[in-house]
């Protein structure tokens, strides 16, 4: 029975994590540009101008990759492959990544004042979600010793 509740709970978290990995927000877009600012997520964004869009957030492939990556841990910490510590590692490094890119795009500018790389601040969601989910399992653990 407890075998049971534990796969109930862990198809829930699963589910809980596509949502989270490719539709809640993982940042939001400055434009220091005329262009306008854009809060993002995988599959959406929804822009000052342009408002709700669908897969128009693709082009910023290297920003939100590393959140398929912690995808995948959050799949082994399922199994038991990797630690907590290790899951929540992986989540502080998901955050930093729009971060780091960013960086060059605040130091450069071009001739007309626009930034060459879009700066993106994270929003920490998925890291929030991994360390929930942490807990959650070591407790689980804990009630089954």
């Amino acid at each position: 029975m407890a075998n049971d509740k534990k796969r109930i709970i862990i198809i829930i978290c699963g589910i809980l994590s596509i949502i989270i990995v490719f539709f809640a927000p993982y940042g939001y877009h400055i434009d220091l540009g005329p262009g306008p600012n854009n809060l993002m997520a995988i599959v959406w964004d929804i822009s000052e101008y342009f408002g709700f869009q669908i897969f128009e957030s693709l082009e910023y492939f290297p920003y939100y990759i590393f959140r398929i990556v912690v995808f995948y841990e959050i799949l082994r910490f399922f199994q038991e492959k990797i630690s907590g510590k290790r899951l929540i590692l992986m989540g502080i490094i998901c955050e930093l990544i729009p971060l780091l890119i960013s960086i060059p795009g605040v130091i450069f500018l071009n001739s007309e004042g626009e930034n060459y790389i879009p700066i993106m601040i994270s929003i920490p969601i998925l890291l929030i979600f991994d360390v929930i989910l942490v807990q959650l399992f070591s407790s689980i653990k804990r009630i089954e010793n």
